[in-house]
């Protein structure tokens, strides 16, 4: 039991982390995005970055940083490569917000076979009892195998939790993603015409 308490604990920690984590990102992405194309438009780079210092923890954020620092760069073949940069950024972005799903995964899957393991030993504990007294019958062993079998039930239920858990914020980061990419795709592509016109920070 103790470690599918553990178990739970865990659950409970990463789906109250995840979902502030995706119900924020989600909330913000769409204001940010609308915001940073209206001044990448109006060619204002101090306004742009501003704007992602305000909005640290966007993916988006990140992204736009790394293509200005690249763009400003002294280096032909860094600034030529912006956007393969911009992309490689875009998939480390991806693993975070990933973070801490598998975890939820494996306890999905492991938790019914620790359950059914703490049931097998308990009810191989009740017969060793029952050997020791020498006493037999169902009504001896039913107590402690009827006490068994809760472990069996946490780790469905702490599973069951997990499994949810899991596909929920799997198809939510699916959708987050998606969004992620195709307003990368948008903005990269406005910043690509004006590309030659960004000037150094102030």
């Amino acid at each position: 039991m103790w470690p599918l308490l553990g178990a739970s604990i865990a659950i409970w920690v990463i789906l109250f982390e995840r979902f502030a984590r995706y119900r924020s990102v989600g909330r913000s992405l769409r204001t940010f995005q609308l915001e940073s194309m209206n001044r990448i438009l109006k060619q204002d780079w101090t306004g742009l970055e501003d704007l992602c210092r305000e909005n640290p923890d966007l993916p988006s954020s990140a992204l736009i940083q790394t293509a200005l620092s690249r763009l400003r760069s002294e280096d032909p073949n860094l600034k030529a490569r912006w956007q393969e940069a911009v992309e490689r950024r875009r998939q480390v972005l991806n693993q975070e917000l990933k973070q801490g799903l598998w975890i939820l995964g494996t306890i999905a899957s492991a938790a019914p076979f620790v359950g059914l393991f703490g049931t097998v030993l308990g009810i191989l504990r009740s017969f060793q009892e029952m050997a020791k007294t020498g006493a037999g019958g169902f009504t001896v062993v039913a107590a402690g195998i009827s006490e068994a079998l809760i472990a069996t039930a946490a780790g469905i239920a702490v599973a069951v939790i997990a499994v949810v858990g899991y596909n929920s914020f799997q198809t939510r980061y699916t959708q987050l993603v998606a969004l992620i990419r195709l307003q990368t795709e948008e903005w990269v592509e406005t910043l690509s015409a004006v590309a030659g016109k960004i000037g150094a920070p102030k």
